[in-house]
């Protein structure tokens, strides 16, 4: 299947003949060679016929990708014929392929689609025929277009493959998407951020090295829009709640009622160590609200779930000795850290699904839940916004509980109703000028 090559890492491919070979696949897989002109197969691929004339020699030699063949078939048409390599035909039929996910239709539109609009016009144009010259006084300038690249075509539709059902691509890290693009690093961080600031990338919360964490590396985490208008959804992927309420930033929620041990443990994090540490709370938060809904209860101190507590020990170093370096806790202080951590998750996922019954009609028992990241507000309200795999109100896939405490609610039809500030404080897309 065309997936189990967006997913095989391939050193020497630039990311033009990675699409290519994507495409060809999506387009012509299982029917054995195809005779075409170069035109002819731009067409069918929705790309240019340059590019088609770049990749194919890279893709063809030693037949290592793609088997390339001459015909004749007649005066005025230089006719190939052009079929997966057979090595790469054994990959498209492994049964156990996790390309039968979720979003399979969401990348055949990135890789089919040479339409994909930006918001905004770039000095870039990997699809579409170059200019013809006039005159012979300067070099003709390429034209500019609003059409997402194909090298960002490639990009998305490689997250998209690794993202879970609500679009939240985790573990995948910058050795990883440089093999799988065929970008170098220099490429490709601005190529992050231009998705980010289109829109198709809600969000991300950087990677960090850290000794408290079991992985050490943590890899950059991605928060999908599976909504965005240009993937050409009749109606929108996943639904969205978000509650509006009098509060304090994530330090100050997260080390209210702690310990002074845990202060002293808060105290010492850097920033993005910080970040991280509560996207895995949030993560918590999201476990429980999707298959525990019915044990959620606002806990006394006493209270323990169990299986919660050996989730968060897995995901943590336990300090060794007296004092672990820069940690300014010991090994005895630990549980107690631990504890905590447990006690926040419970407690506030046990709020949002208060506020959620209070407020919203519908049953959210069983629902797929995602707390993803919102920014910090100054005003003396929180924001926390939920990703659903289904919404508890038919008609609206947006709701906004302005006061939670009040029970106001707004809905929409759509994300793309809200203002674009308001999607900014909501965390459903990221305000390019916050850096």
């Amino acid at each position: 299947m065309f997936v189990d090559l967006l997913l095989k890492p391939v050193s020497g491919l630039g990311p033009g003949a990675k699409f290519f070979l994507a495409a060809f696949a999506m387009r012509f897989g299982g029917e054995g060679a195809v005779l075409l002109t170069v035109k002819e197969l731009a067409g069918r691929l929705m790309i240019s016929s340059r590019l088609v004339m770049e990749v194919v020699p890279e893709l063809a030699r030693d037949e290592a990708f793609l088997v390339v063949k001459d015909v004749s078939v007649g005066r005025g048409r230089p006719t190939r014929s052009y079929e997966i390599a057979p090595s790469l035909q054994e990959v498209e039929r492994r049964s156990e392929s996790i390309a039968s996910l979720t979003h399979e239709p969401l990348i055949r539109h990135l890789l089919s689609c040479s339409d994909i609009q930006e918001s905004d016009s770039i000095v870039e144009d990997d699809v579409g025929e170059p200019e013809q010259a006039v005159g012979y006084k300067q070099p003709p300038a390429r034209k500019k277009s609003t059409r997402l690249s194909v090298s960002n075509r490639l990009l998305l539709a490689v997250l998209m493959c690794h993202a879970d059902d609500l679009g939240v691509v985790r573990r995948v890290g910058m050795p990883m998407l440089k093999q799988l693009t065929g970008l170098d690093e220099a490429k490709l961080k601005p190529r992050l951020r231009r998705l980010v600031h289109l829109g198709f990338i809600r969000s991300s919360i950087a990677g960090v090295t850290s000794s408290i964490f079991a992985e050490v590396k943590v890899s950059t985490t991605y928060f999908l829009n599976l909504n965005h208008p240009q993937l050409r959804l009749e109606e929108d992927y996943c639904a969205s709640i978000v509650l509006q309420e009098y509060g304090v930033g994530r330090r100050e929620t997260v080390s209210a009622a702690a310990p002074a041990v845990v202060l002293r443990f808060f105290h010492a994090l850097r920033e993005p160590v910080f970040e991280v540490l509560y996207l895995k709370l949030a993560r918590y938060m999201s476990h429980l609200l999707s298959h525990h809904w019915n044990e959620l209860r606002l806990p006394e101190r006493s209270w323990e779930f169990a299986p919660l507590k050996n989730m968060i020990s897995a995901d943590f170093n336990r300090p060794q000795g007296d004092f672990a370096t820069g940690l300014a806790i010991g090994e005895a202080d630990w549980l107690e850290v631990i504890d905590h951590f447990h006690w926040f998750v419970v407690a506030r996922a046990a709020k949002i699904k208060s506020r959620l019954e209070s407020t919203v009609l519908g049953d959210l028992k069983d629902s797929r839940m995602e707390v993803i990241p919102s920014p910090d507000r100054d005003d003396g309200s929180r924001i926390t916004t939920l990703l659903l795999r289904r919404g508890p109100v038919p008609t609206a896939s947006c709701l906004v509980i302005r006061d939670a405490r009040s029970g106001f609610c707004e809905p929409f039809n759509g994300e793309t109703q809200l203002a674009e500030e308001e999607r900014y404080q909501f965390g459903l897309q990221t305000n390019p000028k916050s850096g």
